[in-house]
């Protein structure tokens, strides 16, 4: 008797099993048959002069066995093979429910083609497409498990782990970009020739305070979908109603018929795991308890690597530190092998925004030949303590090795507006001759940026971005910017890298940027007898008219970047040698 109640059990819940999969696959394959019919009735979009046209094989060599494949797969033809192909197995997939293996095969079929489409153009494709390629390659994968049960258990809760994954990212993400937080994502959207075309778009163009609330709704509903689990069965089942006629409502507004169905698909997961609710939850326990200590891991190993950069600073063979009435200053001073001439200037280098003294390596190398050479740390920056301000921080500096001679100043960045807060300065006037500019800020438009919430919002979510990087170690794994457009010696780029992620450094980065003033920037550099500006490539057209503001002339070091101008070696080499004609320049 009492097998037999537990075979009635089992069979009951292998029922609820394969209803709930029947649920996800079910609008995947609608949404998979109205693609392919799209597909089947486009025209020219495929050919070789089409926007959709064919890419893969310009990524291989000429000749090559991956070149020939990949002109197969660009053919004009191929996407309306693949829709075929994709039509079939959807219809299979529709008229298969309960039927497990014929289900598994057609999501492989679908998600084979699906592959081979977006190998063939990334174009094409919305966030719908890509949850329908997780799920189909999801069922493809764990039908390899022989066990019906665990298969499809594992199946739908992998499912409802992306789909609540996707949502929660989606609605943080949203919240750091600065179009969204002030309501302007979906006015610009609604006024794109792609997306605006439909009568309910042009509805909700007419209601701009409309169109913002619901900005502002979507990152609210998508960040806060988690909580979806922990509410009653019912409320959770309106809950998800209520997210379905969103994309209804999205799909509607933007003509996307398909923009529905792979989500809608992902929402019989959720409900799955809404009613097997206090059941073992072996899949979401493992990749939670896997990602935590990974991300844990990685988080202890950039802070260890952090803390051995700090090490390394206060070793021999790292910075100098100045304990005076000021607070601590961290400096670092390059001088000649020989005894200067007394006509050589003093060569102070002023970091840009959260950069290192470590970035001036190359310069400072090569000018400390015959010049004495000082880099510090503006307040809260590094080993700095010193809340003071850059001129007083200078002249402590100066006043602590001994430097008596005529200054030039060289600026990187926000640096220039920095030297523009001193370079006037009763205790630097008579010293400070002349200025060089690297690829300076021009304060006009950084204070048009700040006024403007976009701009500045885009700037805070990039800063955000970096400190979550920090935080989680994500730098040391991840490509990033601050090592692609550096190459120092070992040992000064991973100082260097360590010192732009630090999280105080970054919070540091901020402040400044709020605080630094610019009204009268433009009035102090032009006041300087001799101001020479060095632009980067990227960035030419602006600095020029930066010189053309304070009087200056301009040069230009062809194919380097912001960083890079000073970060690679060959572009520094010419950064010194302009600065060395500009300074012995009589």
């Amino acid at each position: 008797m009492v097998t037999l109640k537990r075979w009635r059990k089992n069979a009951s819940r292998v029922t609820a099993t394969q209803q709930a999969v029947d649920r996800v696959l079910f609008p995947i394959a609608v949404g998979q048959i109205l693609a392919a019919a799209e597909t089947l009735s486009l025209k020219r979009v495929f050919d070789d002069d089409g926007y959709l046209r064919g890419v893969s094989a310009e990524q291989f060599p000429p000749g090559s066995l991956r070149h020939r494949i990949g002109r197969v797969i660009d053919h004009p033809r191929t996407p309306k093979v693949l829709a075929g192909i994709t039509l079939a197995a959807s219809a299979g997939l529709v008229l298969a429910r309960g039927n497990r293996k014929v289900q598994i095969t057609a999501a492989a079929i679908i998600g084979a083609c699906n592959r081979v489409s977006e190998f063939r153009t990334p174009y094409g494709r919305d966030g719908a497409d890509q949850m329908t390629a997780v799920i189909t390659q999801y069922r493809t994968i764990t039908g390899l498990i022989a066990d019906r049960q665990v298969s499809d258990d594992i199946f739908l809760r992998a499912v409802n782990f992306q789909a609540g994954l996707s949502y929660a990212v989606s609605g943080v993400s949203k919240a750091f970009g600065s179009s969204w937080v002030q309501g302007d994502a979906l006015p610009e959207i609604l006024h794109t020739e792609a997306y605006g075309r439909g009568p309910a778009a042009a509805v909700l163009r007419g209601h701009p305070r409309l169109c913002r609330a619901l900005t502002i709704a979507t990152i609210a509903w998508e960040a806060a979908f988690p909580v979806v689990y922990l509410l009653p069965r019912k409320q959770a089942e309106c809950a998800l109603w209520a997210v379905k006629a969103f994309h209804v409502g999205v799909a509607a507004t933007m003509e996307l018929p398909r923009f529905v169905w792979g989500f809608v698909g992902s929402h019989g997961a959720v409900g799955y795991v809404l009613d097997t609710r206090g059941e073992r939850r072996v899949l979401e326990r493992a990749v939670l308890g896997v990602a935590g200590g990974v991300v844990a891991a990685s988080a202890l190993i950039a802070r260890e690597k952090r803390k051995v950069a700090e090490q390394r600073r206060l070793g021999p063979k790292g910075t100098s530190r100045l304990e005076s009435g000021l607070g601590v200053i961290e400096y670092a001073v390059n001088r000649p092998p020989d005894t200067p001439e007394p006509s050589r200037p003093v060569v102070v280098l002023e970091c840009g925004l959260g950069q290192s003294l470590e970035s001036w390596e190359w310069v400072a190398e090569r000018l400390a030949v015959d010049h004495t050479v000082i880099r510090y740390h503006r307040s809260g920056y590094g080993l700095t303590e010193s809340r003071a301000a850059a001129g007083d921080i200078l002249a402590a500096v100066l006043e602590e090795v001994g430097a008596e001679e005529e200054i030039v100043v060289v600026t990187h960045s926000i640096g220039s507006l920095v030297a523009s807060s001193y370079v006037g300065d009763p205790r630097f006037a008579d010293r400070v001759r002349k200025v060089v500019v690297v690829d300076g800020t021009d304060p006009e438009l950084l204070e048009a940026e700040r006024s403007d919430r976009r701009r500045f919002g885009k700037f805070v979510q990039t800063q955000v971005h970096t400190l979550v990087a920090a935080l989680t170690g994500i730098y040391e794994w991840a490509p990033n910017a601050v090592e692609r457009q550096a190459g120092y010696t070992p040992d000064t780029q991973y100082s260097h890298v360590q010192f732009v992620f630090s999280p105080k450094n970054i919070i540091n980065s901020v402040r400044e940027y709020v605080q630094i003033r610019t009204g009268d920037a433009l009035a102090n550099l032009g006041a300087v007898k001799s101001v020479l500006v060095i632009a980067s490539g990227e960035n030419a057209e602006q600095q020029v008219a930066l010189a053309e503001k304070i009087g200056a002339e301009a040069e230009v070091v062809e194919g380097s970047a912001h960083r890079s101008i000073i970060g690679y070696r060959h572009h520094a080499e010419k950064v010194e040698a302009a600065i060395r004609r500009f300074t012995h320049d009589e």
